[in-house]
């Protein structure tokens, strides 16, 4: 029968690494896989029968609030119930807990053993169809229909119903509307912190993926710390937010929020030139950034799977209702050898997209452009999006951030700011159109251009 050893081994090995997090990926891809076992219409998701006892029996020891079963406390509870002997005994169990370096993988061992656990299925359903086909039977096209409802049966027990009808959805429908009508807070998404942005696409939403794309050195991780800084420091509604920075150390990811909080540009901390009133900004900026619930995670290389893992645990562990990636592009997708890179990028689109529903918070995904979108007088369009079209199909909100180099800016410019524009290019449910912002260089920060006050112009040129 179809089965993979090695995968289910590694498959308990993961979540004896990382109970928390590997046992929910488990959980969620091999629930309702394999061939039934009983009347009870329990089902074996791994092959090997020792394997699924030693799965049974972390579930039990993870439900029972012991967080993180190892090897010699899930040998106890196996000895206990008197099952040790059976899944190979202690020696088997340490096998099996060091089988893996990491748990980074668990997706991809998950999913091979339901492949291998659903083939099986569909196997054990063939040979019960030919047997019932080979007794007398008063009505074919009937047994025809139950083998239909059968064989559809195996699919939809791979996970739980989304089917929805239009009788339960009609009414919570109708109750957003009012609330968004009425102009209430939970109708609308996540405020960006910027209102020109907000009003287009109504905040960032559950379960949407919005790409924030430019070409290098143009801001967009700074627009992109704004946004989360703006969320997670909020004084009305502040919520906790992940950030995955595989271009920038988080060191200077916090150098660069402190700055902007206090005002105060980054030179002028190289250059020895704060004043006390200065340092006091700083120190006072730096409690404020402090006390904000963002979760940075710096690794680089990441691939989409260690990244949607990586994800999983902050939500857990954090409960972040927003995610911010910087950026696309720096992802390595866990595609063949030989797959283009185009068809890498749309296969990391996709699965932040899924990951977005999954964790039913919106992702905030910086992406570059090609470069034909800085030709001379030409605004960026979806077209210019790096590498793959795939982006634009995925994204609910497709925002591209545009503004002249600040090598192009005289003195008087950037002493008083400088226009730029987000460009909602595309929005699934909304309107397009242009956010225009004033970009201050001085310490990296956008805001509202009517919004631009005093105290938020550099007394310095660059």
């Amino acid at each position: 029968m179809p089965h993979n050893e090695e995968a289910e081994i590694a498959v308990l090995g993961s979540i004896l690494l990382d109970p928390k997090n590997a046992l929910d990926v488990a959980r969620m891809r091999l629930a309702n896989v394999g061939i039934k076992v009983d009347s009870s219409g329990k089902r074996n998701a791994f092959y090997n029968p020792a394997h699924q006892l030693i799965f049974e029996a972390i579930v039990s020891a993870a439900d029972n609030d012991h967080e993180r079963p190892d090897a010699i406390t899930l040998a106890d509870q196996l000895e206990r119930n008197g099952q040790l002997e059976m899944v190979g005994g202690r020696a088997y169990l340490a096998q099996v807990a060091n089988s893996v370096p990491t748990a980074a993988n668990i997706e991809q061992y998950a999913e091979i053993v339901r492949q291998n656990a659903f083939l099986r299925s569909l196997i054990g359903a063939g040979i019960d169809l030919v047997d019932r086909c080979f007794e007398p039977v008063d009505d074919a096209q009937s047994l025809a229909d139950q083998i239909e409802q059968e064989i559809m049966g195996l699919s939809s027990n791979e996970g739980e119903s989304t089917i929805q009808t239009i009788k339960e959805l009609w009414k919570p429908a109708v109750q957003y509307i009012n609330d968004l009508a009425q102009g209430n807070a939970g109708a609308r998404g996540l405020a960006t912190g910027f209102k020109t942005v907000d009003k287009l696409i109504t905040g960032l939403r559950p379960a949407e993926m919005i790409v924030l794309a430019a070409r290098p050195s143009i801001g967009k991780t700074a627009l992109a710390l704004n946004m989360a800084s703006a969320l997670a420091m909020s004084e009305d509604n502040p919520v906790p937010v992940g950030i995955f920075s595989l271009e920038m150390p988080a060191r200077l990811l916090v150098i660069r929020l402190i700055c902007s909080e206090a005002r105060i540009g980054l030179s002028e901390i190289r250059d020895g030139a704060l004043s006390d009133g200065n340092w006091q900004q700083v120190l006072t900026a730096g409690k404020r950034v402090g006390k904000a619930d963002i979760v940075i995670d710096d690794a680089g290389g990441l691939t989409i799977l260690e990244l949607r893992h990586r994800a999983r645990q902050m939500k857990r562990e954090h409960n972040i209702q927003a995610l911010f990636i910087d950026y696309l592009q720096l992802l390595q997708a866990d595609a063949g050898r030989n797959a283009s890179r185009e068809n890498q990028v749309a296969l990391m689109s996709g699965s932040i997209k899924a990951l977005a529903k999954e964790l039913d918070i919106p992702i905030v995904v910086l992406a570059q452009l090609n470069r034909q979108a800085e030709q001379q007088g030409q605004k960026p369009k979806l077209g210019h999006l790096r590498e793959s079209g795939a982006i634009e199909q995925d994204a609910d909100v497709v925002a591209l951030l545009h503004r002249n180099r600040e090598e192009q800016y005289s003195s008087e410019d950037a002493r008083k700011g400088v226009e730029a524009e987000l460009i909602i290019a595309k929005n699934r449910n909304g309107e397009t159109g242009i956010a225009n912002l004033t970009f201050l260089p001085a310490y990296m920060r956008f805001a509202d251009r009517s919004r631009v006050a005093d105290e938020d112009v550099p007394a310095d040129a660059i």
